[in-house]
């Protein structure tokens, strides 16, 4: 197997990985490398430059522009497909017999071209798309937006048939992997990649709740809002949020809070300290889909989690985590959680439970379906 090929084509560059999506892909990427597999790395570029380090880990790198523009939103393909066909990817992609791993609907415009070169073809499902860009469409607040959301959302319900057609569909979480098993019958369910290879979480307490995540999506930036006045202000605490693209309009409403401290576009290091250092890593979504990457961050490095059910829904981590499924409940295990140190005994569990994330395991399951 040492000398096994294979085709991996992502919806942008993995490198550096510094958001959700592309740490997935990237730490993929690394695991089957290391695993002995000889990446051929496909990458549709928009807003990154090209890679040394991907060089340096794959046999072969290709990157494609990806396109914009009005005439994309009027093909019957959904947006996200349609702006991800490059003319020179085939003659990369269909010259030879290796399998090909798609990264995502995202990746999928050569999918049937790839099944009649009698290819084996994988594709990873990082969300149920349509449900995604359903709940997308439902808390964003521009109208031109929440219109492309919902008109993305039917496209990928319709285009998501192309799932039947390719030898396995690997789920992130088991909820989805167990619909895509119901639906197309080919689902392996494939625990998220990441980058911990140990815990690094610490016994005791600290004196702040964190929230963190992408501040440029709106779904997690209303969630805030919405805890922040509703929970957080109320209960007095000291509070910090983190993460990327915070807007002027968010900043502006969240600075009306004393208690909470924001920290914009923080870099790796920083955010690693940030969650090391917090007593409770407050982690809340309104949509059960995929894995939230910024949970097993949270798991690994941080001490207590305190998380909503969407959050937690087909990860099998409740048991690390509080689960509170009301404001009222998140108040009531904040104040909890708050008077009690993270102990060893819960760091013992902790690692055990995530023995499951290893990358190591899911790059090896993934080879088995290569062979």
């Amino acid at each position: 197997m040492a000398s096994q090929y294979l085709h991996i084509v992502a919806f942008n560059i993995p490198h550096p990985a510094n958001y959700g999506g592309v740490i997935e892909v990237y730490y993929k990427v690394k695991a089957l490398s290391e695993a002995g597999i000889r990446i051929i790395l496909h990458c549709y570029q928009y807003g990154r430059s090209p890679s040394k380090e991907l060089a340096e880990l794959c046999f072969k790198v290709y990157y494609y522009p990806r396109h914009s523009g009005l005439r994309y939103l009027l093909q019957k393909d959904p947006y996200i497909v349609a702006t991800r066909n490059a003319k020179s990817m085939p003659e990369h992609l269909l010259g030879d017999s290796f399998p090909v791993l798609f990264e995502g609907l995202h990746s999928t415009s050569l999918l049937a071209k790839c099944i009649q070169a009698k290819k084996r073809t994988l594709v990873r499902a990082h969300n149920i798309e349509h449900k995604y860009y359903r709940a997308l469409a439902s808390t964003e607040r521009a109208l031109f937006r929440k219109l492309f959301f919902r008109l993305e959302a039917g496209k990928l319900r319709r285009y998501e048939a192309i799932l039947k057609q390719s030898d396995y569909v690997l789920g992130i979480a088991l909820h989805e992997s167990e619909y895509f098993e119901k639906v197309y019958g080919n689902a392996v369910y494939i625990p998220a990649f990441h980058r911990f290879t140990e815990l690094f979480s610490r016994e005791g307490s600290g004196n702040y709740i964190l929230l963190h995540g992408n501040l440029g999506v709106s779904e997690n930036s209303a969630v805030i809002l919405s805890l922040a006045k509703k929970v957080l202000f109320r209960l007095g605490y000291p509070c910090i949020v983190a993460g990327k693209n915070p807007s002027p309009h968010f900043q502006k409403k969240l600075a009306a809070y004393p208690n909470i401290r924001l920290v914009a576009d923080p870099g790796d290091q920083e955010l690693d300290q940030l969650i090391r250092d917090a007593h409770i890593n407050l982690l809340v979504s309104k949509q059960a889909t995929g894995i939230k990457l910024k949970l097993l961050h949270a798991l690994f490095a941080g001490r207590h989690c305190l998380v909503n059910p969407e959050m937690v829904y087909g990860t099998g981590l409740e048991s690390l985590c509080s689960v509170a499924a009301t404001k009222e409940e998140l108040s009531t295990k904040l104040k909890e959680l708050m008077g009690r140190p993270f102990s060893i005994s819960e760091m013992q569990e902790r690692k055990k439970a995530l023995k499951e994330y290893s990358n190591r395991t899911s790059a090896e399951k993934i080879v088995r379906l290569l062979a």
